[in-house]
């Protein structure tokens, strides 16, 4: 994709969603895309703010509706390659650097539970009781708090993958959800939910 300029359009967004859908692999933002974006709905919030219309709060509407699909296409395809990065493919995915630090942290709870069944399938001691105390709710932090958690979604979530191998999702912004506590736990550092009481 071509160089953005500073000033981010809703006709920008619509080519990047295009971009993003034709391809399994994430398509190459610019780096300053993300700055862009922040200042477009900076600067079209404070106009509705200021002189409030139908026509721009539908419009703005739109331009949200956009980034969320962008971004939940982006975070779907962040997730299949962590998969693959934590079994020993090289990372060449093209993560803008504001997604790299939940990419890789993704990829580090990944690779450590790749490690655990490695250490399980090779029959190491320790490994099985580890294995089966996280299955029944306990390790991985869960000695302290134990069990799910509730926690209230921030931005869309399609189904995805967890790495206990279920399916989570999908979850709209609002929803509520119980969760293990490594799911909640990944979903609040990335802030995409926060837990409720």
């Amino acid at each position: 994709m071509g160089e953005l300029t500073s000033e981010m359009t809703y006709e920008r967004l619509r080519k990047v969603q295009a971009d993003e859908r034709e391809g399994s692999a994430l398509s190459r933002l610019p780096e300053e895309f993300y700055s862009s974006v922040r200042e477009m709905i900076s600067e079209r919030r404070e106009k509705l703010n200021r002189n409030f219309s139908l026509a721009d709060a539908k419009e703005f509407e739109n331009v949200l509706k956009v980034l969320r699909d962008i971004f939940a296409m982006r975070e779907q395809k962040m997730m299949l390659r962590a998969v693959a990065v934590a079994s020993g493919a090289r990372d060449g995915s093209a993560l803008s650097p504001e997604e790299k630090t939940s990419f890789d942290k993704i990829v580090e709870v990944l690779e450590e539970r790749k490690r655990e069944l490695d250490e399980l399938f090779e029959g190491r001691k320790g490994a099985a009781e580890k294995t089966d105390r996280e299955e029944n709710g306990a390790g991985m932090g869960a000695e302290k708090k134990g069990g799910p958690l509730s926690v209230k979604l921030l931005v869309p979530m399609p189904e995805y993958m967890g790495a206990d191998g279920r399916k989570y999702g999908p979850f709209k912004p609002g929803e509520k959800a119980e969760l293990p506590e490594l799911e909640a736990n990944l979903l609040v550092r990335r802030r995409a939910a926060e837990v409720v009481g």
